[in-house]
């Protein structure tokens, strides 16, 4: 349980449990069925995607989290460099998250929902100037949520009283803990106290070349399906699973700071990627590029991260 009278990083009630860190886009993957077809296997996966309200909540979560780091750090910096790690494994976490809830689809009427809060929130958060990543970048990303599901959601500007419970959740007020009240624990989520585990996982990324070679992979599944005749019953989901699935591996590369040359070459080809691939949904493509601006910002604290390819910054 979360140490409420925690007052520096020195003082977290560090846990002793075996946690496993898996990010929200890696865990995509973890959703693919057994299955030797693999139409039926992309189609399912289409249909398992996470709700936006539950992407939400982890996000806010981790995000709260590396705020938290931040007060406790800035009451007592001594402990700083030995915890960076957290807060590195926190802000990929909390922007895997951000990443996947523009990422999958609308299916429901309350992931339709969620994501008109989510576009109004970050056009007034970019229109204030308060946005994190390029506003051009995100306003592309926001294009791809279309129009359809802001229908009968929100009328007059107000939100309807049926609808006042999702609202609660999606501004994160079904989060314990705010107050100090609880643990504030919260299903797939992490904690400052989850630090040894954090810090591990963010040691130990996913190999970036191979995230990358399995990328292409998934977009050659899309563009054979996509040329096929034959249109059966599985067709629409599996390109959709294939390409959501391509897009979050792509996004992973971008999200992990370079930590050799080899990483910024797979960088620089993924940028390549997707400037090819314009027939691609362009708010999935923004989405590669607000990740990869988060991994160059990472990579500039400095050793083990490199940001120079042959003398050049990238």
């Amino acid at each position: 349980m979360t140490d409420i009278n925690t007052a520096t990083l020195r003082d977290l009630n560090l846990s002793t449990e075996t946690v496993t860190v898996i990010d929200e886009l890696a865990a995509f993957e973890t959703l693919l069925p057994d299955d030797h077809d693999e139409l039926v296997r992309h189609a399912e996966l289409f249909e398992r995607l996470p709700s936006i309200l539950t992407l939400r909540g982890r996000a806010l979560q981790h995000s709260r989290q590396y705020e938290r780091f931040l007060t406790l750090a800035e009451a007592d910096p001594s402990a700083l460099d030995q915890r960076i790690d957290t807060a590195n494994a926190l802000a990929v976490l909390a922007h895997a998250g951000e990443i996947a809830m523009l990422l999958v689809p609308p299916i429901s009427s309350e992931d339709r929902f969620a994501r008109t809060l989510l576009s109004q929130e970050r056009s007034l958060q970019y229109a204030d100037g308060g946005g994190v990543h390029a506003t051009e970048l995100m306003m592309r990303a926001l294009r791809g949520l279309g129009s359809s599901h802001k229908v009968g959601l929100i009328r007059d500007g107000r939100i309807p009283p049926e609808l006042a419970e999702l609202a609660r959740r999606f501004e994160g007020h079904a989060i314990r803990g705010d107050a100090g009240e609880s643990d504030g624990s919260l299903h797939g989520a992490y904690r400052l106290e989850d630090a040894p585990a954090l810090e591990a996982w963010f040691n130990d990324p996913h190999d970036l070349i191979s995230l990358l070679d399995e990328a292409k992979a998934n977009l050659a599944s899309v563009d054979a399906w996509s040329e096929q005749e034959d249109i059966g019953p599985h067709w629409y989901g599996a390109i959709g699973g294939a390409r959501v699935l391509a897009y979050a591996k792509l996004c992973r590369v971008g999200l992990w700071p370079a930590r050799s040359r080899d990483d910024l070459v797979v960088k620089m080809e993924v940028e390549r990627l997707i400037c090819e691939r314009a027939a691609d949904p362009d708010h999935m493509r923004a989405l590669v590029e607000i990740a990869i601006g988060v991994g160059r910002r990472i990579a500039r604290q400095g050793a083990p991260f490199v940001t120079r390819l042959s003398g050049v910054e990238l």
